[in-house]
């Protein structure tokens, strides 16, 4: 479900759901993997499959409570890192799963759409996304991760010497 991998002195986090709604499983998961990175690393969150992170089970699936009850959790872990995190959109981002997104400093994005409000919200392409403020910047595809790490390698505090 999730990928961790060291790039550029970040951790790329890789969000692999599809096509399943987000679930506790990859709550528990994101936020045990926010943990293990500590305060030393920036954190780049994307996806895969064309999916940055899906919303939740429809209303009426049981498990939907346990997911909203973790959610706020995970997004004030990604808000509060002392690093910078970006997220890295590389394709759709629907209801929740905008929401983790959104708690990133940074959203780049290279494909797919946004969708803040589902299941009847507006639904934004990349350069749409970037005009709402949905996103900061757009990219190619297969300039994502690099724009992502270059943000954070732009955006590291100064060491003091």
């Amino acid at each position: 479900m999730l990928d961790l991998h060291y790039q550029s002195g970040a951790v790329v986090v890789r969000i692999r759901t599809a096509p399943r709604p987000l679930d506790t499983e990859l709550l528990d998961g994101l936020a045990a993997a926010i943990t293990y990175i500590g305060p030393a690393h920036p954190i780049v969150l994307t996806g895969a499959h064309g999916v940055f992170a899906p919303d939740v089970a429809p209303t009426g699936v049981p498990a939907r409570a346990a997911v909203l009850e973790r959610l706020p959790l995970v997004l004030e872990a990604l808000r509060s890192h002392p690093l910078p995190v970006v997220a890295a959109l590389n394709g759709d981002a629907i209801g929740a799963g905008y929401r983790l997104a959104e708690a990133a400093g940074v959203r780049i994005i290279s494909g797919g759409v946004v969708q803040p409000a589902p299941p009847r919200g507006v639904r934004y392409g990349p350069r749409a996304a970037v005009a709402a403020g949905l996103a900061d910047v757009h990219c190619a595809p297969g300039d994502l991760i690099g724009a992502a790490l270059e943000h954070v390698r732009a955006h590291l505090p100064v060491a003091a010497g």
